[in-house]
């Protein structure tokens, strides 16, 4: 179960209308990054030596600063992927505020990477790089000469190997507090990461709340097909409507 939308659900849907990007008129703050976001280099790209290695994040953060949700949007290597996600994780964030008020926002941040011993080539302290042996050096020309091929970055759905697929996921209908089943319709906006999961919903518009709390529950269900582009991980945005039409039983009736 998707622990990230249950938490969006928890704290109502009313902050899932706002933007993806956080507004932040003049004297209010947007979400801040409490921790260092700068990594160490995963061992097996240190030989690449990639260039400003970085990975960009959409992330979620709620009125007590808890991370609620986070996306990767693009990285200088898909294989930066696992470690940028663990740093975003074990980050610490001050939440947005609005007129003075802590909100729940989305913002973006980054995680970088560092190599040591690169650092201290760079600094003088070595006089040569990790990783100067011929095969080394082949494997660096090799990496070159296709790096586009393993830049992660968000697709349009026509750039995916195959068209987007649900592989599992399970309808839930809420009922209202008279005991009524939802009704009517909810357009949300999403992500599906490179695991195919959902990820950062966003209501574009909802007839009433339970009819959108129905829909986000649905979503946390689903599981999609690894979306890819050229045979690499890749993620994809998607507009889903979501039509109730009051037949179905509650959950857990």
């Amino acid at each position: 179960m998707n622990t990230s939308l249950r938490l969006l659900i928890g704290l109502g849907v009313a902050g899932l209308f706002a933007p993806l990007q956080a507004q932040n008129p003049a004297g209010d703050q947007p979400v801040a990054v409490k921790t260092s976001l700068d990594v160490r280099m995963p061992e097996k790209l240190r030989v690449l030596m990639l260039e400003q290695p970085a990975v960009r994040f959409l992330v979620t953060v709620d009125e007590e600063g808890r991370l609620v949700d986070h996306l990767a949007l693009e990285a200088t290597h898909h294989e930066l992927l696992a470690r940028a996600e663990q740093a975003v994780r074990g980050a610490r964030f001050s939440p947005a505020k609005a007129g003075g008020q802590a909100v729940q926002a989305t913002a973006e941040v980054r995680v970088t990477f560092f190599d040591p011993e690169q650092r201290a080539l760079q600094d003088g302290l070595v006089s040569q790089p990790f990783g100067a042996s011929s095969t080394d050096a082949a494997t660096r020309r090799i990496y070159a000469n296709a790096k586009d091929r393993y830049v992660f970055r968000q697709s349009e759905q026509a750039e995916l190997d195959a068209p987007l697929a649900m592989i599992s996921g399970t309808r839930v209908v809420l009922a209202d507090d008279e005991g009524r089943t939802a009704h009517g319709r909810c357009v949300v906006d999403y992500f599906v990461d490179h695991r195919g999961q959902p990820r950062i919903p966003r209501i574009v518009s909802s007839d009433n709340d339970t009819v959108a709390r129905s829909a986000l529950l649905t979503l946390q269900r689903l599981q999609f097909a690894p979306p890819t582009r050229g045979g690499m991980p890749t993620c994809v945005k998607v507009r889903q409507p979501f039509v109730y039409e009051g037949a179905a039983e509650p959950a857990g009736s």
